[in-house]
């Protein structure tokens, strides 16, 4: 069984008088990304908040790693978590580069070469001297991926990750989200987009009025594509990340691809909207 990296143990918190979260119980475990959907103002941000220790909380308590997150020095706050909340904010004079060393520099965990490698991984030019300023939104977003990741934390905290991104950028996303997860990192993603949540997201909460309740609690890990031709092979293929052409299943072409939608009428839509409309789905159970 994994073990269980970020627990929430009957976590309330007042902000400005009023409750936000009420009796918060959840715990995530490694390689696991669970999705919390809501409205502003729901109290999902506030969530994501409490993992860090910027803010605690009035009663329950939260462990990361094993550890519960209490008031106190700098020193003891959370270190093995790679955050990005809200719009990430950056010195706007400097460079993405720049930007993301000065940042590292405060563990001093990680060297230049590591940094490079997470903005390239992230699909920006490291040596890009335009001050981070004049990028466009999805360029600052990928920039905020970029400094979640780069120092390899065991848990990813995701606040609306997919603001502004391309397709190609959702796509980047995803590839990274699969990675981390396959080395056995745990994500908390939130959003107000379902469909958003539903991809990416194996266990998925509803947060409303500071309560979380369970939306779907394990997807499907795999579908299995019969296609009409080599040509939906293909662009299936570069459509869906971390997707596969196996050995022809009643003669046609087949495809397996991660289980990133609750059911087959979400994935057919899915597929339908870029043009691949399968003859069968199939879950993928091996």
């Amino acid at each position: 069984m994994a073990d269980e990296i970020l627990v929430y143990e009957g976590v309330s918190k007042k902000l400005g008088g009023k409750e936000v979260l009420k009796q918060i119980n959840l715990s995530i475990s490694e390689g696991e990304i669970v999705g919390i959907v809501g409205a502003n103002g729901s109290g999902k941000t506030t969530l994501l908040r409490l993992a860090t220790g910027l803010i605690y909380p009035d009663q329950g308590e939260i462990r990361v790693a094993g550890k519960p997150v209490r008031p106190g020095l700098l020193g003891d706050l959370p270190v093995s978590l790679g955050v990005l909340i809200e719009s990430p904010s950056f010195l706007p004079y400097l460079s993405g580069l720049k930007n993301l060393l000065l940042l590292a520099s405060i563990r001093d965990q990680v060297n230049e070469s590591k940094v490079r490698e997470s903005i390239q991984r992230v699909g920006l030019d490291p040596d890009l001297r335009k001050p981070v300023k004049t990028y466009s939104l999805g360029m600052r977003q990928r920039l905020g991926i970029a400094q979640a990741m780069m120092e390899d934390p065991a848990i990813y905290l995701f606040d609306e990750p997919t603001n502004g991104l391309d397709h190609q950028g959702v796509e980047m996303f995803s590839e990274i989200l699969t990675e981390r997860t396959d080395q056995g990192a745990c994500v908390v993603l939130v959003s107000h987009d379902q469909e958003e949540i539903n991809r990416f997201c194996d266990r998925v909460y509803r947060m409303e009025s500071g309560s979380l309740e369970s939306v779907r609690e394990k997807r499907v890990k795999g579908w299995r594509l019969l296609v009409e031709s080599l040509e939906d092979v293909e662009k299936t293929l570069l459509l869906i990340s971390g997707s596969q052409m196996s050995e022809r299943k009643n003669g046609l072409p087949t495809v397996i691809c991660k289980g990133t939608w609750k059911d087959e009428v979400e994935l057919r839509y899915y597929l339908d909207q870029h043009g691949i409309q399968p003859v069968e789905i199939q879950v993928n159970a091996s």
